[in-house]
């Protein structure tokens, strides 16, 4: 079963910092920039399974060089990998809720993909998204309204995790 994880996100940085130094590696497959971004940012950096800071030989950590791979430890300056706010396996009910609403352009609890179409971030292999501080905003709105018309413990632990984005002005990582 996968588990709905999510963390607070500094989207704003991450947009001026990182977006398209990972977007262009995930076009090209170059990935030498996101490399040497890592290189300059250790000091900021934590493993993201185990939320420990990184080593210099973080590298090592790495059964696959990719953008994605690269991307996951990169990622790590704008939220804390230690500081899971997700909904865990009880995010397909309100997925469920969310996914007949015509009006919807993505999903409440997801968010956007970053990268290529053909070639989204996606370092787990089962999804990542992005939400910006506006899109969270945005989507606990929509969240509130789903839980006055469907009350739900799904529903009001999705509502808690999108307050807790709003009122701390970040917007949202959500991986599987």
């Amino acid at each position: 079963m996968m588990e709905h994880k999510a963390f607070l996100f500094d989207g704003d940085r991450f947009d001026v910092e990182l977006r398209p130094v990972l977007e262009a590696a995930l076009s090209t497959g170059d990935c030498s920039p996101l490399v040497d971004f890592i290189r300059d940012n250790l000091g900021a950096l934590t493993d993201p399974y185990e939320g420990e800071p990184l080593e210099p030989d973080w590298e090592s950590l790495l059964e696959t060089k990719d953008a994605d791979n690269y991307g996951d430890f990169a990622l790590t300056k704008y939220y804390d990998p230690a500081s899971d706010i997700g909904l865990g396996a009880g995010w397909d009910v309100i997925q469920d809720l969310v996914a007949d609403d015509p009006a919807a352009d993505t999903s409440p609890i997801l968010g956007t993909t970053v990268g290529p179409d053909d070639s989204p971030f996606d370092p787990g292999k089962m999804g990542s998204y992005f939400q910006s501080p506006s899109q969270a905003a945005a989507s606990l709105r929509r969240l509130r309204d789903l839980a006055r018309e469907s009350p739900s413990d799904a529903a009001a632990d999705a509502v808690r995790m999108l307050e807790q984005a709003v009122e701390a002005g970040k917007g949202l990582y959500v991986t599987f």
